[in-house]
C-alpha cells in the first residue's frame, strides 16, 4: 500500500471514529436542549392556565388528557405544600391513534383565586427520538461522505503535491546505479526533512560510487599486475624445459610448478570474474538462446570428451530463450558442462535436456552425493580436485542470481544441475 493511501485510510478511520464520538455528544446535548426548551414551553403554558383559571373556573374541570393537554383537580393543602415542579418523560396513550407516544409532563400544585389548592399536569407534544435520531444520522452520513470525499480531494492535491519530492527520491533510488556512475542532483523542495534526506543520500551515495570505483579499479590493477608476471614465469619455465641439459627429474619439476602456476593464474581470472559480477558490471544483455549456446559449447568440448571417452547425449526438447549478458550465458552453460565432463569417470556420459524454460545437465560420476548447499560455496572442498580452483560452481551460481535464473542441485545415481527462470 502506498504512503498516501495509507494516510488516507487512517486519516479516514480518524474521521469516523471522531465523527461518530461527535454524533453521541451532539445527540445527548441536542436531546438536552431539547428537553430545556420544552420544559421552558411548559412552564410557559403553566402560567398561561393559572391565569385563564382566574377567569374562568371551568378550568378546574378537566382531569382527563383528552382534547386538551392538562389536567387540572382540586387537592389538599398539605399535599399542594409538598408539590414541587417537576419535569419527567412519560406515555400517553392516544384513543385517536390508538397507541401509547413519549410526551414531556410537567406537574405542578398552586393556589387559586378561590382559594383553593389545585394541582395540575401539562404534556407537551409528542417525542419522537427515533425519527430525531434517523434524521441526525442521515445528516452525520451526508457530514462524514462530504469530509471523506473531502479527504480524497486533499489527498489528491496537497498530499500528493508535498510528497512529490519524496516519490521523486525513491525514483532516483531505483534507477541508480553504480556501474552508470552518474549521480545528479533530486527535484528541489522547500521541506526541510526532505532537504536533510536529499543531502544524507547523496552523500551516501557518492562515498559508495567513490569505494566503488576504487574497488573496481584496485582489482582490475592487481588482477593485471599478478597476471603478467605469472604469464612471464609460466612462459619462461616453459622455454627451460626445452633444454636438453636437464634432467628428466627436473622436468618433471619444471612440469609441477608451471602447473601451479597456471592453476594460480586460472584462480585469478576466476576471482576477477567472480568480482566482476559481484559488481555488476555485465550491464548489456540480449534474449539468448541456450540451444544455441549448448550446440557451440559442445563442440567445443568435443575434443576432450572423446579423449576420456565420455558421451555426451544432447536432447533439446523444446527452445529456451533468456535475456542475459552474452558472455555470461556462455560462462554459465561452459561451467556446469565442463563440471560433468571434468568429475565424471572414463566411459561415462553427460545428458542434456532443454525445455522452455530450463535446461538440465546430468552426469555419472565416481564422486558420492554432495551437499546442496555447500555445492555453490567458494572454494568447496567437496568439489574439488588437484586440477580444480573450486570456483566454477560458485560462477555458475554468481552468474544465475545476476541473471534472474535459480541454479538447484540433487542427485540420482547421478548429479543433476538443472538452471530455470523459475523455483523448482
Amino acid at each position: 500500500m502506498k504512503l498516501i493511501n495509507h494516510t488516507l485510510l487512517f486519516l479516514s478511520a480518524i474521521l469516523l471514529v471522531t465523527v461518530s464520538l461527535w454524533a453521541v455528544l451532539f445527540y445527548y446535548q441536542l436531546i438536552t436542549h431539547f428537553r430545556a426548551t420544552v420544559d421552558e414551553g411548559l412552564a410557559n403554558y403553566k402560567i398561561v392556565l393559572i391565569d385563564k383559571l382566574k377567569d374562568d373556573s371551568s378550568v378546574a374541570k378537566q382531569d382527563v388528557f383528552a382534547e386538551n393537554i392538562y389536567i387540572i383537580r382540586s387537592v389538599s393543602e398539605d399535599y399542594a405544600l409538598q408539590v414541587r415542579d417537576s419535569y419527567k418523560d412519560t406515555l400517553i396513550y392516544s384513543g385517536l391513534k390508538h397507541k401509547s407516544y413519549r410526551t414531556r409532563l410537567l406537574t405542578t400544585a398552586f393556589l387559586a383565586t378561590d382559594g383553593k389548592y389545585y394541582e395540575m399536569k401539562v404534556i407537551s407534544q409528542e417525542l419522537d427520538n427515533g425519527k430525531l435520531i434517523k434524521k441526525l444520522a442521515i445528516s452525520l452520513l451526508w457530514l462524514f461522505l462530504f469530509l471523506f470525499i473531502s479527504s480524497i480531494l486533499v489527498n489528491n492535491f496537497v498530499l500528493k503535491k508535498t510528497w512529490k519530492p519524496f516519490y521523486e527520491l525513491l525514483k532516483y533510488l531505483n534507477d541508480f546505479s553504480l556501474e552508470k556512475n552518474r549521480l545528479h542532483e533530486p527535484i528541489k523542495t522547500k521541506i526541510k526533512e526532505f532537504i536533510l534526506l536529499n543531502k544524507s543520500i547523496q552523500n551516501l551515495l557518492r562515498t559508495s560510487v567513490d569505494s566503488y570505483n576504487s574497488q573496481k579499479q584496485f582489482i582490475e590493477n592487481a588482477s593485471h599486475e599478478l597476471q603478467t608476471p605469472l604469464a612471464i614465469g609460466i612462459n619462461k619455465l616453459e622455454l627451460l624445459a626445452g633444454e636438453e641439459e636437464l634432467s628428466v627429474v627436473h622436468i618433471g619439476k619444471i612440469g609441477n610448478i608451471i602447473e601451479s602456476l597456471q592453476r594460480l593464474s586460472s584462480l585469478n581470472k576466476s576471482l576477477l570474474l567472480l568480482s566482476k559480477i559481484d559488481n555488476k558490471q555485465f550491464i548489456a544483455e540480449e534474449q539468448m538462446s541456450f540451444n544455441e549456446i549448448f550446440s557451440r559449447t559442445i563442440a567445443d568440448f568435443s575434443d576432450f570428451s572423446e579423449y576420456r571417452r565420455i558421451r555426451i547425449i544432447y536432447q533439446p526438447e523444446d527452445i529456451w530463450h533468456h535475456r542475459i549478458n552474452k558472455e555470461l550465458a556462455d560462462i554459465l552453460v561452459m561451467n556446469l558442462l565442463k563440471n560433468a565432463i571434468f568429475h565424471n569417470r572414463q566411459g561415462g556420459e553427460v545428458i542434456i535436456r532443454i525445455a522452455i524454460s530450463s535446461f538440465t545437465i546430468e552426469n555419472t560420476s565416481d564422486v558420492p552425493e554432495m551437499i546442496p548447499d555447500k555445492l555453490f560455496e567458494r572454494f568447496n572442498q567437496t568439489a574439488r580436485s588437484k586440477n580444480s580452483t573450486g570456483l566454477g560452481l560458485s560462477i555458475a551460481k554468481a552468474i544465475a542470481d545476476a541473471s534472474g535464473l535459480f541454479v538447484t542441485y540433487s542427485y540420482n545415481d547421478r548429479h543433476i544441475f538443472i538452471v530455470s527462470s523459475a523455483p523448482q
